[in-house]
């Protein structure tokens, strides 16, 4: 059993260490960082929702990249389901999610649509 618990747990290193770059930050972690998280991915949704009357993203991980709030308010979010309207943000974004913690949407439809 000892041995069993000894190699998961140099498999664990083994694949920490891997994902590691010179740096010591995790490598999707810190290319989020280096180019400005929430400008990058504010500038996604601002592709995706060009009409958006609100598209704000806020690091809430302290700065390094590993989670996001983002917030979205879209006409095109009108008739669908919040489950639907977050599909749509995180379809957005799926390259980028692959290296996050987690992320927080928060979506609305404008009070004039």
């Amino acid at each position: 059993m000892r041995s069993v618990l000894q190699s998961g747990r140099a498999l664990t290193r083994l694949i920490i260490s891997s994902r590691r770059t010179q740096g010591g930050s995790m490598m999707g972690v810190q290319g989020l960082c280096d180019a400005g998280g929430e400008v990058q991915l504010s500038s996604i949704l601002r592709q995706r929702f060009p009409e958006a009357s609100q598209v704000e993203v806020q690091d809430i991980s302290g700065g390094c990249g590993a989670m996001y709030e983002i917030w979205v308010e879209d006409k095109t979010f009108k008739g669908l389901s919040k489950v639907k309207q977050h599909r749509l943000i995180t379809q957005a974004l799926k390259a980028e999610i692959q290296d996050m913690h987690g992320l927080r949407i928060t979506t609305s439809i404008p009070e004039d649509s």
